[in-house]
């Protein structure tokens, strides 16, 4: 990120240079726009070759800036390069230029603001689960790790508009701001829901008050890391039998389960059944802990046998991904 900065500079001095030196000349020699830029580049060069028209002091002095300022950058452009290629950030370089490219043909993805551990956790269950998203922190070492990790990352503060539709916010699904001060992740969630109306936002609340406030700026939902470890250590305490249950449950021995989310599909194995006859258990080996039903937005726990399912139903289930991939590929091969 840094190099990309010098490289703009360099670009734009030179730019600024050749702009002064044709002014310049044009209105000290009294030649036209071509003279003068082949004045200024024989100048700033150092070549030598023959002056165009009628000199004075003026225009010496002028020349001899000009060749200070041509040496100087040239000097500077050269010293950087040479930098680049001996630290290895030529790849670097041309790694962001593809990561800005990638960012711009994401669509549905995720925005995960901030880097610090909580974000950490969240990144690595993306990962896990092969989901598109973009980080968004201005920690210099946090840039460059994720770069060199092949992560998606945008340079700045997420509370910033612009930082915001760099990382695809007009075209993203969902956004979690997981800042380490309240009032960025206000500011955050505030900005995020002006420029994207329909994104599900999911917020970090340091305080109950902050949680209060996140919600009426356009959070969709707000936990508290700090609130949530602190109920579980309690229950850890209070009720270990029932914590170690709930471990068992996801995980068995080397192999994690996880709730996850099947959505019922037009034309799916699903669409028009009942549990009953779905017979989920036996084909894929999942647990359907609960629908949410599309007709009235109701969870139902622990469903009825007789419930038959209808476009657009989410089933929550318990099980391994694998389970999961099988459910949703379900009646496949008869098509």
């Amino acid at each position: 990120m840094e190099e990309k900065r010098k490289l703009k500079f360099i670009l734009y001095a030179f730019a600024l240079l050749l702009i002064v030196g044709v002014v310049g000349y044009m209105f000290l020699l009294k030649v036209d726009f071509i003279d003068a830029l082949y004045m200024t580049v024989i100048t700033i060069s150092t070549v030598g070759f023959g002056e165009i028209g009628t000199t004075s002091s003026w225009s010496e002095l002028f020349s001899i800036i000009m060749i200070f300022l041509g040496v100087g950058i040239v000097g500077y452009a050269f010293t950087t390069v040479v930098a680049m290629f001996v630290e290895g950030k030529v790849k670097d370089f041309w790694k962001g230029s593809k990561m800005e490219k990638k960012i711009a043909s994401l669509n549905d993805h995720y925005i995960i603001c901030g880097s610090g551990e909580l974000a950490e956790v969240i990144i690595n269950k993306f990962i896990d689960q092969n989901l598109n998203f973009v980080v968004i922190t201005d920690k210099r070492e946090d840039l460059d790790d994720y770069s060199h990790h092949d992560i998606l990352v945008v340079e700045g503060m997420s509370t910033e508009e612009e930082v915001l539709e760099h990382a695809g916010i007009d075209r993203a699904k969902g956004l979690v701001s997981t800042l380490d001060s309240e009032v960025d992740n206000i500011v955050t969630v505030l900005t995020a829901r002006n420029l994207n109306k329909n994104i599900y936002i999911i917020a970090n609340a340091i305080t109950k008050s902050g949680s209060e406030k996140l919600m009426k700026v356009g959070a969709n939902k707000t936990l508290s890391a700090v609130e949530i470890s602190g109920k579980r250590m309690a229950s850890l305490m209070t009720k270990p039998n029932i914590i170690s249950f709930l471990d068992v449950v996801t995980r068995i021995g080397d192999v994690e389960l996880d709730l996850e989310e099947v959505v019922v599909k037009s034309g799916s194995y699903l669409e028009n059944k009942n549990l009953i006859e779905a017979q989920i258990p036996n084909k894929t080996g999942l647990i359907v802990l609960a629908i949410k039903t599309i007709e009235d937005n109701k969870m139902i726990f622990n469903p009825p046998v007789n419930h038959t399912f209808q476009i657009g139903d989410v089933l929550i289930v318990l099980g391994r991904e694998d389970q999961v991939d099988k459910l949703k590929h379900l009646g496949d091969e008869t098509k």
